[in-house]
């Protein structure tokens, strides 16, 4: 059974992504900002993190897709990851079909293997959305030892596992 918010805490939460975001975090020249449906593994890139944000906040809205996957009407954002500390950087925004659960598993993966192999070993900072705490990991499959979780925005993950994501859980 697939979870679906109102639309109003949908827009709440991408209203309040899309402020936390962009206050403050310009891009600069050749920087790539993408989406990922963690579903289907489409990825899309933009030029600016606001177009790449706008772009995530029209997937979650229940009333419809408009850019990558038909089966994405009540998705969520669940995490931005970005490549230098401080949210700057090319960043990565995965969302999926809802919040996570509290109940002690990881709900959600997401391996930066194939096509996302580009954004291997490259997290620097970190921003958990809906409700999901960000686990990252050094190996695909969500092997190796574990560091989190990541409750609220990070601007720096900490020297051990600062470019060495291979895998990310959230829970």
């Amino acid at each position: 059974m697939k979870k679906t918010l109102p639309r109003a805490a949908v827009g709440g939460a991408a209203l309040l992504l899309s402020t936390a975001l962009t206050s403050g975090t310009a891009s600069a020249a050749g920087d790539e900002h993408c989406i990922a449906n963690m579903d289907t593994g489409e990825q899309e890139c933009f030029a600016t993190l606001d177009a790449a944000i706008s772009a995530a906040e029209e997937e979650t809205e229940p009333s419809g897709p408009t850019t990558l996957s038909a089966q994405a009407q009540n998705d969520v954002i669940q995490g931005t990851f970005f490549t230098e500390r401080g949210y700057g950087g090319d960043s990565l925004t995965i969302w999926g079909e809802a919040p996570c659960v509290k109940d002690g598993w990881v709900d959600y993966e997401f391996n930066l293997t194939g096509d996302f192999a580009g954004w291997a070993n490259r997290i620097s900072s970190a921003q958990p959305w809906a409700d999901c705490w960000i686990w990252l990991y050094p190996e695909p499959d969500l092997g190796g030892s574990r560091d989190g979780p990541y409750k609220e925005n990070t601007a720096y993950v900490g020297d051990f596992m600062n470019d060495r994501t291979d895998s990310i859980g959230f829970s």
